[in-house]
């Protein structure tokens, strides 16, 4: 494999669209967040690692970034007729995928039904979810602590946040993602959240240290601009965590994982305070709105390996 990708929900995945632009699929490699997953009426939901099968089969719905393009909603509807709770948007083409799963996972692991999936939908890429077993990305706010889902969607990111932690397993790694990490040539953070989308991936202790161990292979693209998100919660969750809302902040956070960050050319003048911390900044077009403009920053990358 000759570039893996870490990815949450959005960033990433416009990212990769730009190098399925340049690459072939078998030369990319990703590993996904799983701090997202959640029990939807006993179904076993991955929504990150679902945008990722998605993208890769061509099934995406690329105007919202999650779902099944032309998706209907008649069990939703139906769900809600009843009285339940309907605030979890999910299709029924994206409904086909949960109940194969949540079945398939009886007698296997998340990472070989992810496997089967691939095969069965020919996608050539390497993709895995971070862990096998449950680690979830719990958000503390004013109105207690909510699983990222709830604090995202039911809540649409509003309640003041007091802390993020990841609850579960953290003391082991798929062997398939371990092989991803040590083998490619390039290991690539998108820009995604880096607290609920990159963080719980890297709180997983195995993959931490390996991340320190290949910290000269690792380049990360900045999800934010001076101190301004691309969109959606990031800088009010690393505000919680303690971080520096700002690129040089980033930089501080990944410095012993990530030899090199990209960030916008509109941050050149933090150049110095970011070399301060360790990191190589480079600076480049990083907007990800159009089909050009994803392939552009992807040209960018390979140009830098």
């Amino acid at each position: 494999m000759k570039y893996t990708f870490l990815s949450g929900g959005t960033g990433t995945p416009k990212l990769l669209q730009g190098f399925r632009q340049l690459i072939p699929d078998d030369e990319i490699g990703v590993i996904c967040n799983t701090g997202d997953d959640l029990s939807w009426f006993g179904l076993h939901v991955s929504p990150d690692l679902d945008t990722i099968l998605y993208l890769f089969a061509g099934k995406l719905d690329t105007e919202k970034f999650w779902g099944v393009v032309d998706e209907t909603y008649q069990a939703l509807s139906t769900i809600k007729s009843l009285g339940q709770a309907g605030w979890f948007n999910i299709g029924d083409r994206d409904l086909g995928l949960h109940l194969v799963r949540s079945q398939m996972l009886l007698d296997h692991n998340l990472s070989e039904v992810t496997e089967t999936i691939c095969q069965n939908w020919d996608i050539s890429s390497k993709i895995y979810p971070m862990s096998n077993f449950p680690l979830r990305s719990i958000i503390h706010t004013e109105l207690g602590k909510l699983p990222f889902q709830e604090y995202f969607v039911k809540h649409n990111w509003q309640p003041e946040v007091h802390d993020v932690s990841y609850e579960g397993r953290t003391d082991t790694m798929p062997e398939q993602v371990e092989n991803l990490l040590t083998t490619s040539q390039q290991i690539i953070l998108g820009p995604s959240n880096p607290v609920t989308s990159i963080g719980p991936i890297l709180a997983i202790d195995p993959i931490d240290q390996l991340f320190k161990n290949i910290r000269d292979k690792v380049t990360a693209i900045s999800p934010i601009v001076g101190d301004r998100a691309f969109s959606g919660p990031s800088t009010h969750l690393m505000e919680a965590i303690g971080m520096d809302v700002s690129v040089v902040g980033l930089a501080e956070h990944y410095k012993d994982k990530v030899s090199t960050i990209i960030f916008s050319e509109d941050d050149r003048k933090y150049r110095e305070d970011i070399e301060d911390t360790g990191v190589e900044p480079v600076f480049l077009p990083i907007e990800l709105q159009t089909s050009e403009q994803k392939k552009q920053l992807a040209n960018s990358i390979l140009d830098l390996f």
